[in-house]
This record gives C-alpha cells, structure tokens and sequence, in this order.
C-alpha cells in the first residue's frame, strides 16, 4: 500500500471516472486502474463498482476512500510543516463560497490577497452550501464561506460579518418615494425570489410576513436561477426582489433599479468562515477572515473575531 494508491482511490472517488481520475493525478489510465486493483486485492475489499460510464464507490469501499483522504491530509501536513519554517502564508489556499455571496466578494477580495499576500494565491469555488460541507470534509477546498445555520461536528466556523437585506426596484415603483420600507410592505404577489434550495431565499421567506401568511402562494412567484438573473427581471419590471446589501455595492452601474433600506428591524444574514477541523493552515484562516473584514469594510456589520 502507497500514498499513490490512496490518491487514487480518492481521485476516482472526487471524480467518478478513471480516465478524470488519471489526468488528475498525472498518470496514464492502465496505471491508475491496475494500482487500485492491487489495493483492493491487499485489503480484500471491492473500492469502485465499475459500469461503462461512471464509477461507484460501494459501501465497503466508502470507508477506505474516508481513511484514504484522512491519511493524505496527514501527510500534507507534514509537507506543511516543513513549508512553515520558511513562511507559514505561502501556498494555494482553496477557498469556496455560496453563490449568493461569491460574486460580490471575490472580486475585492482577490485583489486584496494579491496586494498583501502574493505568495498565499486563491482558487475559488461557487456552490451551494452542502456542496460546500461536502468539499470541506473530502478536503477538495479550504475554506468556505457560509450563512448561518450551519453546523458539522468535523467542521470549525468563524462569525465574520452580519449583512442587511434591501429591497430592490425598478424606478417609479411606489417604493422610490419611501425614505425606508417596513418588512411588511413586501408583496407576495410578483415577488422575484431565488429557487427553493437556496439558504438565501429560505432566509428571506423567514423575513417576510406576507410571505408565510395563510393566503401566500409560491405560484405568485417568479423564481430565478441566480441574483443576477433576478436583478435584470427587476429592470424589465417583472417586479420586486430583497437582495443582500453586498449585491448593492455597485447599484450605480445598474440604470433603472432602485433600493432603500429597511426600517428596524432590518432582517439580516450572518456570515462565517468554515474549515475543517484538522486543517493545518490556522495562520491562513486568520488571515482569510481578516481580509474578507477589510475587503467588505463599510458594507456590512464586522463581527469581532475569536
């Protein structure tokens, strides 16, 4: 048994496929494919069920991709010791977060790193919460960036920010004469929302008391794959939505789209840092979680970090 051989077992795991799993890991297919034969005729086990196109991982064999991702994260770190003598920041950090929160992120944040940690690179990943849980815990990314809830006992949070929601209109919508709209206000007819699965719509459904009465229904909804998406819809007066106020930062270059803040109390989101557990890179957490601080500063409410 190797550290190859785990590597590949957890490639194929990731990807599915051999052939994937191959290129990932620099090696040709028939080098990939007889190695975990071995390995599974070592441990007695069947890893993969193999159909014509795609790769199963059995319920014998979840246990050994588990030990496997376990036992290569172990070996990281001493990679990462030896890389802490010299400068505990260098490095690509893979860092994830939700769709409703990377797009108005990433972009400060990435300059940002490269200003003050050019040697700490980022590789971002958007995707839905439990996708995100999931990448965490096979060690595909670093660090994620979530909205409360959240929980997983394999998993260390960071409270970063609390973030407003706003209201979002086109120009000559009642709203425009209001200074500031109360939560009530929101309609349930032609209210733009997110689908369902989405952390943020649920957040705001939660908020919105028209939106939970007796006589609301969903059938009064337009629902839109993305913010963005929902933001043109808006333009094109096909009605109203609530945003989080970091989709707002740059309203201006949006002619024809209108907002106000709510009245108190605003509803809000808070947000945090996640990593797994037994992730070696403390420094860099904390310096992720301060540069998403300075990065958003004057946007949203900053949380003290602990």
């Amino acid at each position: 048994m190797t550290l190859n051989e785990l590597r590949y077992v957890v490639a194929v795991a990731q990807t599915q496929h051999f052939s994937k799993a191959a290129d990932a890991c620099h090696v040709s297919q028939p080098s990939l494919s007889i190695a975990i034969r071995k390995l599974e005729e070592e441990l007695g086990v069947t890893i993969f069920q193999r159909g014509k196109r795609q790769v199963e991982v059995t319920p014998e064999g979840e246990a050994v991709v588990q030990q496997a991702q376990k036992v290569i994260e172990e070996a990281e770190k001493l990679t990462y010791l030896k890389t802490l003598q010299k400068n505990p920041l260098e490095g690509v950090l893979r860092i994830g977060a939700i769709f409703t929160i990377g797009p108005y992120l990433f972009p400060s944040l990435i300059p940002f790193m490269r200003q003050h940690y050019p040697e700490m690179p980022l590789h971002i990943d958007e995707d839905y919460t439990e996708n995100l849980r999931k990448k965490l815990l096979k060690a595909e990314i670093d660090l994620a960036v979530l909205a409360l809830p959240f929980s997983d006992p394999a998993i260390d949070t960071m409270e970063i920010y609390d973030e407003d929601f706003m209201p979002l209109f086109y120009e000559g919508h009642p709203f425009a004469e209001m200074s500031e709209i109360k939560v009530s206000d929101i309609p349930n007819k032609n209210l733009l929302m997110l689908g369902k699965g989405n952390c943020f719509r649920d957040q705001v459904v939660a908020a919105c008391p028209n939106c939970q009465s007796p006589t609301a229904s969903e059938d009064n909804w337009v629902v839109g794959s993305s913010l963005e998406t929902i933001r043109h819809m808006v333009a094109m007066k096909l009605g109203i939505t609530v945003m989080p106020v970091t989709a707002l930062a740059k309203q201006t270059d949006y002619p024809g789209l209108d907002s106000r803040p709510f009245s108190e109390p605003a509803p809000k989101r808070r947000i945090i840092l996640a990593w797994r557990s037994s992730f070696p890179r403390k420094e860099a957490v904390q310096v992720i979680a301060e540069s998403l601080q300075k990065s958003l500063a004057g946007q949203v409410d900053l949380l003290p970090l602990k």
